[in-house]
């Protein structure tokens, strides 16, 4: 069974709209940059876009650049970086690994037959396997304790988005408490969670976009094998060049921040030190990564 078509569209209502209400925003450059999930909405927006600034009835977006962060991009190909990136980060032993991969094997079976129910409930046991053999770990930066609901203290920006005068001056409507994570909204999202995004990709690329795909590199959920692993295996007229260019050390004032290599507008970048939320884990150094990124300045 086919899931339900996912409301990326509705984005480009809302941006349509936006623009048109306020015309001083409308010729500016644009970016949509992401993480996590965003690594299906990000790349399926700009798609959007760029197909409908083919249509001279609908406003023109000056779509210039996207990022993804940490990103769930392809779960067929990342569902199989879970072993090896927990082996060799010492969560697993090798017979735990070779029984993820016999479950993996299913999960790809199912994924490529399109029978979405029993690929969520088996490619989702793989992570879940990890879980069971390394114990209470943070999935989203293992060398850090998993501390409340979310494995993160997230309590300064729940307070600083549910003050009066923060929501007053973001238009939110009076009494809306804002929340870090609600399963009501998350399932809205996940509809589409086992499907492939990376064909969006090259289409960017190819109209010019820039893009950049980074990764914490303590992640576990989305994790950098995983991320490695889609960009390498994605084709588009680059991908020979992409594969052939080595990483090179990137460093922020003076401190080594992570390993990137750039290929006609494609940007991957490994960053030391951060987990899922690397603008969370390393302020600095994201914010080094965003100023080039939208500025264009090479790594």
């Amino acid at each position: 069974m086919l899931p339900m078509k996912p409301k990326w569209p509705l984005i480009y209502v809302f941006l349509q709209k936006f623009f048109k209400q306020n015309p001083q925003y409308s010729n500016l450059t644009f970016f949509i940059i992401g993480e996590s999930f965003g690594g299906h909405y990000v790349p399926a927006l700009a798609a959007k876009i760029l197909q409908q600034n083919q249509n001279s009835s609908n406003l023109y977006i000056d779509l210039v650049g996207i990022g993804i962060g940490n990103g769930w991009v392809d779960p067929e190909i990342q569902y199989g970086s879970y072993g090896p990136f927990a082996y060799a980060n010492n969560l697993i032993s090798a017979n735990v690994w070779a029984q993820m991969n016999q479950t993996y094997d299913q999960c790809v079976q199912e994924i490529n037959e399109q029978d979405w129910n029993d690929a969520e409930n088996d490619c989702g046991s793989i992570m879940q396997d990890v879980i069971n053999a390394a114990g209470n770990i943070n999935v989203y930066n293992i060398d850090l304790p998993c501390v409340g609901p979310l494995c993160y203290d997230l309590s300064n920006i729940t307070n600083y988005l549910n003050l009066p005068q923060v929501q007053a001056k973001l238009g939110v409507q009076s009494g809306t408490v804002w929340q870090a994570c609600n399963d009501q909204v998350n399932s809205m999202f996940a509809v589409d969670v086992e499907q492939s995004y990376q064909f969006d990709v090259p289409t960017a690329l190819a109209s010019g976009v820039r893009v950049i795909v980074y990764s914490g590199m303590l992640d576990l959920i989305c994790n950098y094998y995983g991320g490695n692993m889609w960009t390498s295996n994605m084709q588009w007229s680059g991908q020979s060049g992409f594969n052939g260019t080595p990483l090179h050390v990137w460093n922020v004032g003076g401190q080594t921040a992570g390993h990137v290599k750039s290929y006609q507008g494609f940007t991957w970048l490994e960053v030391e030190a951060a987990g899922h939320m690397v603008p969370h884990d390393q302020p600095s150094w994201s914010l080094a990564l965003l100023k080039n990124f939208l500025n264009d300045i090479p790594f």
